[in-house]
């Protein structure tokens, strides 16, 4: 991930995701899920969702500018 990417997910696009409400049943699931894994996993996995909203915020944003005549 580009320094210009990291900059972005770390003050726009975690803090977006992360002031998202969420359901008992969708907090349970991050409990257990934080709860099974070693400190090490839980790293590695916090790495891997960000890569992946970063490409999502990407597409957003390319898909966005494709559209934005027909919108």
């Amino acid at each position: 991930m580009t320094e210009l990417m990291r900059w972005m997910y770390d003050h726009y696009i975690k803090p977006n995701i992360e002031s998202q409400p969420i359901d008992e049943g969708e907090a349970l699931q991050i409990d257990l899920l934080n709860n099974e894994l070693s400190p090490q996993l839980q790293k590695t996995l916090q790495e891997v969702l960000a890569l992946y909203a970063a490409q999502g915020f990407r597409l957003g944003v390319r898909t966005g500018v494709t559209l934005g005549a027909d919108l």
